[in-house]
């Protein structure tokens, strides 16, 4: 028996935060042979949806020429610390801009028209996307590629650490104080910052004027968040979240090798240190330089392995230690990060990074520099998993030095990641996100509501 045909699409920015889940998630769907697979994303990103494909073909959806960038004023604004409110507010009042949301608007209804798609999967940051599912009434799920509970920021309890504050799950009575009124003050940055892009929203009658999260969230079929209830502090959650794990291929797709030579040079040594701070990070001369310095300090005994740009490295005013090699691109994180060589991840706590490396049991230095990454610092730290730096955007030798050694000599952080990393891989991972997508597709029974508490 033929079955109907069940398109599903995607729809994602090219930055890979948001885009990576989703290209595991639909290499996955590749795999498994499904038919009608579709993405839509900014032109940058065409040629790693067409690479993502393991079976049946991704067809490509042209999306902009020149996507949104986090840059400039924009960077500065996120990178000035936690509780501060300038960095959310301008990157709420950016992705509401009237011009860009409403090109993505026209271009994917034009898609929609094109595919006809029973379900499509779509970033939580892609409001023009949501806006042409909701007007085409196409079921969505939603994406979530950071700290879920930052997408029902408006409905979390008042004793919740508030999303971007970095603040732990065990509140001290100051640290009560400073996340009510922190809780206050952001929500009045966000109003103010999206009130002008809301009435023009709300003039051109999109039902989700001010672009709110949980909004979009209630109105999805499903949420997925990439993560687990221990690594994410709990709240309560609604019957549709589903909470999958990270998102990393299934083991009978084995992820793209290091180079021979460098796979020759980890099998070489006795202990090494992966460090890889996000492909947005922009650091200061001073930072580049005392992260340098620190890393030089746990050799000779443990070699560094730092994944780093080559226009941060011109950055660099001292030579690099004699313990440390730079690569500017490695094929795949997760070889790196899988290698029994590969003893602790030093990462800036982007969600796809953290979890990655929970997922292969590293323990983990958190260097967070902006919004979501300070409070990864603080699960990092409350799970047992890692250690943060304490007055982020400062980086001081010392720090780096010490706290590395102590992951390095107590078993504890491996012991723990690995332990997140058991229950991250019970949660169904990208198979599990695969069988909710088939299901709700209309390819098998519509899956009940998981918590996945």
């Amino acid at each position: 028996m033929t079955l109907p045909r069940s398109p599903i699409m995607f729809a994602s920015p090219a930055h890979p935060g948001q885009l990576n889940p989703l290209l595991t998630i639909a290499g996955e769907l590749s795999r498994r042979g499904e038919p009608d697979l579709w993405f839509s994303v900014d032109v940058e990103g065409r040629h790693r949806v067409e690479a993502a494909a393991l079976g049946s073909p991704l067809r490509y959806l042209p999306g902009a020429d020149e996507p949104v960038r986090i840059e400039g004023d924009l960077y500065a604004a996120m990178a000035r610390g936690p509780r501060t409110t300038a960095g959310l507010a301008a990157l709420a009042r950016t992705t509401r801009t009237a011009d860009a949301t409403a090109q993505v608007y026209r271009r994917t209804l034009a898609h929609i028209d094109r595919v006809g798609p029973r379900l499509m999967v779509i970033d939580v940051m892609n409001l023009g996307a949501l806006d042409a599912a909701t007007t085409a009434a196409v079921p969505y799920v939603l994406s979530v590629p950071y700290p879920i509970s930052a997408a029902y920021l408006s409905r979390l309890p008042w004793d919740y650490p508030t999303p971007t504050s970095g603040l732990p799950r065990r509140l001290t009575g100051a640290q009560k104080l400073t996340n009510v009124l922190y809780r206050v003050r952001l929500q009045l940055a966000l109003l103010r910052a999206v009130a002008g892009p809301a009435r023009r929203r709300r003039a051109t009658g999109l039902a989700n004027a001010s672009g709110d999260p949980a909004t979009y969230a209630a109105a999805a079929v499903a949420v997925f968040g990439y993560t687990v209830f221990g690594l994410e502090y709990p709240f309560p959650a609604p019957d549709h979240l589903h909470l999958l794990g990270a998102m990393v291929p299934d083991e009978s797709t084995p992820p793209d090798q290091p180079s021979d030579e460098l796979t020759g040079w980890l099998d070489r040594q006795p202990s090494v240190v992966y460090v890889c701070l996000g492909t947005l990070a922009t650091l200061s001369t001073a930072q580049l330089d005392a992260f340098a310095e620190g890393l030089g300090r746990i050799g000779p005994e443990h070699q560094v392995l730092w994944k780093l740009p080559a226009r941060q490295r011109a950055v660099l005013s001292r030579p690099l230690p004699a313990n440390v090699r730079v690569e500017e691109w490695i094929p795949s994180q997760l070889a790196v990060l899988g290698h029994p060589r590969v003893r602790a991840f030093v990462c800036h706590g982007g969600a796809n990074g953290f979890h990655e490396g929970v997922h292969f049991g590293q323990p983990m230095l958190i260097t967070p520099f902006w919004l979501d990454c300070y409070d990864i610092a603080a699960r990092a730290v409350d799970a047992g998993v890692g250690l943060a730096l304490d007055h982020p955007p400062r980086v001081d030798p010392d720090e780096v030095a010490g706290k590395l050694h102590r992951l390095l000599s107590q078993d504890g952080f491996r012991q723990r990641s690995r332990y997140w990393g058991e229950q991250s891989r019970k949660a169904g991972g990208v198979g599990r996100a695969a069988d909710l997508l088939s299901e709700l597709s209309g390819r098998g029974e519509r899956p009940p509501g998981v918590a996945g508490a």
